[in-house]
């Protein structure tokens, strides 16, 4: 590092040579926005990876994070509803007072969610946990970016608990293709409802990673398919999400509504809950399947107790929904039970 590579950069982060793009995160199955990332892009057409990199190695993260959010503020009042996720290093969540003040601002008009990569290094978590707890006092949520991907290998999910977990796009590529890295984002899903954070998917380029995702459990994802990085104003959403069914290979239309009875959208929400939960079940129970009876104790008690929990939320879902259905609801559905064998 040079005194003249560290002016030029320190220039670059004073004088804002750089502007920011925002890419939706939607929900999979409304296609409704969630929230958008912030995404830096800079003058000098250089990648932001080296530029982030160069911060970091010159000790001016936390001087460019800043300034970032400082652009971000000014750009609040024209993005959608939703949060506001700002990717940060390390460095920067230690000076809470600094990263507090310039958050405030924007926390009063959206929610914001700061996003640490789990490419970045952590030498300090104490550190980094102490400062995120007075943030996350004050209404703003962690994510942790690139998970599967960094070289702490889930450390950072570990040791800072997040609120959403942000598959890497290595992961979300071919998923469709490979059950290996389905298995791994079911996995994901099911620590996740451990700690009782989200899932974001990264990285959606296909059709058929979509519907994969979709079928795992996902519920919120983003990437080129989806939308696209844009400067504001963001351009309308073309995603429109296919019917859960179909990507199940049913009909689209199902036996209920085929049978000449109304149809709840609430209903069909709850039940793709219901579906996600067994799904969920089903992952546990092929796990110990392929242990083949030799599982060690610890491994049997968290796989055991993730169905427990799963199977009293779907007891616990029917009941709720029977209770609150009309009778003749009920008896239309006793109706489809006998066509389907199942009394």
């Amino acid at each position: 590092m040079t005194h003249q590579g560290r002016a030029y950069v320190a220039a670059a982060i004073r004088n804002r040579a750089f502007s920011l793009v925002y890419q939706p995160i939607l929900h999979l199955e409304s296609g409704t926005v969630s929230g958008v990332e912030a995404l830096c892009r800079f003058d000098d057409g250089r990648a932001p990876s080296v530029w982030f990199r160069q911060c970091e190695a010159m000790g001016l993260a936390a001087e460019m994070d800043l300034a970032i959010i400082d652009m971000a503020r000014e750009d609040v009042e024209f993005l959608p509803p939703g949060y506001l996720a700002i990717n940060l290093s390390a460095a920067t969540l230690t000076r809470v007072g600094p990263l507090r003040d310039r958050l405030q601002p924007i926390l009063d008009r959206t929610p914001i969610v700061l996003e640490l990569t789990e490419h970045a290094m952590v030498h300090d978590y104490d550190a980094v946990a102490d400062g995120l707890r007075l943030l996350r006092d004050g209404g703003i949520l962690l994510a942790v970016d690139d998970a599967g991907a960094g070289y702490s290998t889930f450390q950072h999910i570990l040791r800072l608990r997040p609120d959403i977990i942000k598959l890497d796009r290595s992961i979300t590529n071919g998923i469709d293709r490979d059950p290996a890295r389905r298995a791994l984002t079911t996995a994901v899903g099911i620590f996740a409802a451990e700690i009782q954070a989200s899932v974001v998917a990264e990285g959606i380029e296909t059709e058929g990673e979509l519907n994969a995702l979709r079928m795992t459990g996902v519920s919120r994802g983003q990437g080129f398919w989806l939308a696209r990085p844009s400067r504001l104003p963001l351009p309308h959403i073309q995603y429109r999400p296919s019917p859960f069914l179909e990507i199940l290979g049913g009909s689209s239309q199902p036996l209920f509504v085929r049978s000449g009875f109304d149809w709840d959208p609430a209903l069909a929400v709850a039940t793709q809950g219901l579906l996600s939960s067994l799904g969920y079940v089903t992952s546990a129970l092929e796990r110990l399947r392929a242990q083949d009876g030799a599982v060690p104790l610890e491994e049997f008690r968290a796989l055991t107790s993730i169905m427990h929990r799963h199977l009293k939320h779907i007891t616990g879902t029917l009941k709720d929904l029977f209770a609150g259905l009309p009778p003749e609801t009920l008896k239309a559905l006793d109706e489809l039970a006998g066509r389907r064998g199942v009394r």
